[in-house]
């Protein structure tokens, strides 16, 4: 059991960190070159199709084989707000593996703004997971 967990804490941070380095990159991307833009594309659909979504599928995996066998009460408030923030980040990295698979070269300035604010928008779910997991369960183990 302490392994599984383990490996679902190791993949989250191997998916987050994927996933919001991919997010700040790609908003950064349009004030470069189109040369640099259709390299770095490259460079980020490999990112993301053989780090980031292997890490979330094996984060989303274990997580929901710890749920099953720890037998975690489904009324608890954090465990709502935690899977309410993955589900949100899972759409949200799905929604940026579309974007990554169907780049188009060069980059506009709004596609720019838009990876910008995912970022903003992971950062933001990040730290809900956090808080339903370090304050909110504390609170209710208490």
């Amino acid at each position: 059991m302490h392994y599984l967990k383990l490996l679902h804490i190791l993949f989250a941070f191997c998916w987050l960190g994927t996933l919001l380095a991919l997010t700040r990159l790609m908003g950064k991307l349009a004030k470069e070159p189109e040369l640099v833009q259709e390299r770095c594309k490259k460079m980020f659909a490999r990112l993301y199709f053989f780090v980031d979504l292997p890490s979330m599928i094996i984060t989303v995996g274990t997580g929901i084989t710890l749920l099953v066998l720890k037998d975690v009460s489904m009324k608890e408030i954090w465990l709502h707000l935690k899977l309410t923030c993955v589900l949100l980040l899972v759409i949200v990295d799905i929604w940026m593996g579309g974007y990554i698979a169907a780049q188009k070269v060069p980059m506009t300035h709004a596609r720019a703004v838009q990876y910008k604010i995912f970022h903003s928008f992971v950062a933001l779910l990040l730290i809900g997971v956090l808080f339903s997991i370090y304050v909110l369960k504390a609170k209710s183990l208490a």
